[in-house]
């Protein structure tokens, strides 16, 4: 992230914490007074939260990794790839080669693909033989390192770290990954600020709950108030973000 980008960052989240204030202390009727260092934390903890409840929170990212760094000394060693913090998961990684060319032709009529399909549909069932078939299948077995370019591998969410469990690459690897959004669009949503809103008034339950202070006039907080509508912001977040995260996709089974 450049130094312009932390700048912005930093701006959007002190403008965050005032909101953060405003919220719990009612625009300021009630006098309490949580640290500024607090409600940074809360922001840094429950915007961390939220990449994981709202799917809108990552959109998906393309990149290419280049063949030389499957060469390189250090992957020799562990067989993993460092990704930056942003990266959330790794969805697809295949190797970029001309699966669907034979011998060097790339017309898609003549394509392995295409030769085997020929084959199973429309290959004359009443005079196939075992052996035949055998034959056949083997080599549409070793005709997969041709076609085949899904590559197995491990991702580590914690360390970012991609680990490469199959065959060494020979080719450019296309990578499919989910990105972090930038937190300052991430703070504009209205229901990721209620969230961060109804942490930060849970920790003023927590702490009026284990030391109650009485107000200025000798009024008293009654807590459970501010816990409840914590709570209940809290409900209706995860009720809104559960509902958005439906799959997009069903499947069918006759």
């Amino acid at each position: 992230m450049s130094i312009i980008a932390q700048s912005e960052v930093q701006m959007k989240k002190t403008d965050l914490i005032k909101f953060v204030r405003n919220e719990i202390t009612f625009s300021g009727a009630l006098k309490i007074n949580m640290p500024d260092a607090e409600i940074e934390r809360i922001i840094d903890n429950e915007t961390e939260a939220v990449y994981d409840l709202d799917r809108e929170s990552v959109e998906m990212k393309y990149t290419i990794i280049p063949k030389g760094i499957f060469t390189t000394r250090n992957f020799r060693q562990t067989r993993t790839i460092q990704f930056p913090d942003c990266v959330r998961f790794i969805t697809r990684l295949e190797e970029i080669k001309g699966r669907s060319s034979m011998w060097g032709i790339n017309d898609p009529d003549i394509s392995f693909t295409r030769l085997m399909n020929s084959d199973l549909f429309l290959s004359p069932l009443g005079s196939d033989t075992v052996a035949l078939r055998t034959i056949q299948w083997s080599a549409w077995d070793q005709m997969k390192n041709y076609t085949l370019v899904d590559l197995n591998h491990s991702w580590n969410p914690k360390t970012h770290r991609l680990l490469i469990t199959g065959h060494d690459p020979m080719y450019n690897v296309y990578a499919e990954l989910s990105e972090k959004i930038d937190p300052t669009i991430l703070w504009d949503d209205r229901w990721v600020r209620q969230w961060i809103c109804a942490k930060a008034k849970k920790q003023v339950a927590k702490l009026f709950g284990i030391i109650p202070m009485t107000l200025l006039g000798g009024a008293t907080l009654n807590a459970s108030i501010i816990d409840q509508d914590a709570d209940n912001d809290i409900t209706a977040c995860k009720e809104y973000w559960d509902k958005n995260n439906n799959p997009d996709w069903f499947l069918c089974f006759p």
